[in-house]
């Protein structure tokens, strides 16, 4: 497999380009900002991109798809209930293959309604549900709720599985599922309360721990 991670610009937004080397074909994540550099690196590596997978239907993870989709005619690949245009809705649980690669879907509300992670092989791309250290932005009621819900279902996958988020605001630049289970100060509160006061209080809780 072809997996490179791309800083894209933007608020430290990362984008992914993802290669079936077998089968000449690829898939690129959230493009956004810089969508001709994931065009030329899928030629440097001799794939045809096929696939456009958004994350979600913010702004700043959308707005590369049009380039791309005009340049190779590739589908757009979203949740099945994005707010966004897209060609091929997935569910929680949906599969979509690249080639000989099994991309899997888990749809992980809270920052957004449609977001979403997807996983392939060991390494689980996640939006923002889910950065190195820290989580998306979300209010303090409903949206909270199905983040922590969300968060806490990722983290029963394997603790040896990558997390590639999708802005670079973290300590590095990716984890892994062990890594947050032990680390990541929200996954570390004991109920949904204190996750939610944790949020409320964030920018004090960062000033008094160092974190940037």
């Amino acid at each position: 497999m072809i997996f490179e991670q791309i800083a894209t610009g933007g608020d430290r937004n990362f984008g992914y380009l993802i290669g079936s080397e077998q089968d000449h074909v690829a898939a690129v994540i959230d493009p956004s900002y810089t969508p001709d550099v994931f065009i030329e690196r899928a030629q440097a590596s001799g794939l045809k991109i096929v696939y456009i997978i958004c994350t979600h239907s913010h702004g700043d993870h959308v707005n590369g798809n049009d380039v791309v989709q005009e340049k190779t005619g590739a589908q757009v690949v979203m949740y099945k209930d994005a707010a966004y245009l897209f060609d091929i809705g997935m569910d929680d649980g949906d599969t979509l293959q690249l080639g000989v690669l099994t991309l899997r879907f888990i749809h992980t509300p809270g920052h957004i309604a449609d977001g979403m992670c997807i996983l392939v092989e060991n390494k689980l791309i996640t939006g923002d549900t889910l950065f190195v250290g820290k989580v998306g932005g979300t209010d303090f009621g409903q949206g909270a709720r199905e983040q922590y819900d969300s968060l806490h279902r990722l983290m029963q996958l394997d603790e040896g599985i990558e997390v590639y988020p999708g802005h670079d605001v973290g300590a590095m630049p990716h984890s892994t599922i062990g890594d947050e289970k032990r680390h990541n100060p929200f996954l570390l509160q004991p109920s949904f309360e204190a996750f939610v006061d944790l949020k409320r209080n964030w920018a004090e809780y960062k000033k008094q721990h160092g974190i940037p």
